[in-house]
């Protein structure tokens, strides 16, 4: 022990007395925490390198003739908390899905239509809904009565092979819900449009702005004016639909009469008139029109069937044991 004498240290005993042996036995510490430490970073790293990256799935919604190999295992949406996508409910088959967060790519998914194929080789259909917190990549979450079709429910959880529909058979005509209409700022959910939109442009009569897609589906534009609306929406598949005459009104949905595409495509372009649920005010008294343009060779997928067979590259990497990580 040190003393300390008028305000000043004395001298302690030499340092190889007891500076030695300290230093040694810290190094020695040392060297054993961070060989511990850099085996359990290696471990984990092998787990997260193996988790998340044995099906090879990227950050982005899957597409037409992307085949993937997964599991999947099924939910209530009412139950859930509703939509993620912000639909008002379910589809009305009662038959919908939900992504990781990875596919569902912050609501680029929403409304997209899946192809999924069970071991009994049933294939069902399902609409994307909605997003899966605790699904990895290769993991979806389908309603209780699309899983039924594929095996029994008592199973829980199934090995699938799922992949996106192009141009697929739709409900009904094109819809639009809108959260908040104002001169300086419009949030619109477009509903019915089948394929992955890449672009939805918005015109109140400030001229067109490009929305900005939410991760709850909804597309927003600044000082996009007043309305009636014009909404243009561009798809994964290459058609453009512009609706005119479109009246928006906050926590309201408008139904259009019209579709995003029609038929089997093949290059036509097709101009047709009709009317709004809602009419556009009197003021304006726009001429509600749908113009859809169609690109050559794009033809529509049909309905599904029990023998339809899997396509693509399905991924038979095995997923680690999580127990063990």
């Amino acid at each position: 022990m040190e003393t300390t004498h008028k305000g000043k240290r004395r001298k302690g005993r030499g340092w190889l007395a007891w500076g030695l042996p300290t230093l040694i036995g810290a190094a020695v510490l040392i060297s054993v925490t961070a060989l511990v430490l850099g085996l359990k970073g290696l471990s984990d790293a092998a787990c997260a390198a193996v988790l998340p990256k044995a099906l090879a799935v990227p950050a982005a919604v899957p597409q037409p003739g992307d085949s993937r190999s997964g599991h999947t295992t099924f939910f209530d949406l009412a139950a859930s908390g509703g939509s993620g996508c912000s639909y008002d409910g379910p589809p009305a088959d009662g038959m919908y899905l939900a992504l990781g967060f990875d596919e569902f790519a912050n609501g680029a998914a929403c409304g997209t239509y899946f192809n999924v194929t069970g071991p009994n080789g049933n294939t069902v259909r399902v609409q994307v809904v909605d997003s899966c917190a605790p699904c990895a990549p290769g993991h979806i979450d389908m309603s209780e009565k699309a899983f039924s079709q594929l095996a029994d429910p008592e199973a829980g959880d199934i090995q699938v092979t799922y992949r996106a529909v192009a141009n697929p058979s739709l409900p009904g005509s094109l819809k639009f819900k809108a959260q908040e209409v104002s001169e300086y700022y419009v949030a619109v959910l477009p509903i019915n449009h089948g394929n992955q939109l890449t672009r939805v442009e918005i015109n109140g009569g400030n001229g067109w702005q490009t929305g900005t897609r939410r991760g709850d589906g909804y597309y927003t534009a600044d000082n996009a004016g007043s309305g009636p609306f014009q909404i243009r929406l561009t798809d994964i598949q290459g058609h453009t639909t512009t609706v005119s005459g479109v009246d928006l009104s906050g926590g309201s949905t408008t139904s259009t009469g019209v579709s995003m595409y029609s038929g089997s495509g093949g290059g036509r372009q097709t101009t047709t008139t009709k009317k709004s649920t809602k009419s556009p005010s009197a003021s304006a008294s726009p001429k509600p029109s749908h113009t859809i343009t169609l690109p050559p060779a794009i033809g529509a997928t049909d309905a599904p069937t029990p023998s339809e067979p899997a396509v693509g590259r399905p991924d038979t990497t095995n997923l680690a044991d999580p127990k063990q990580c």
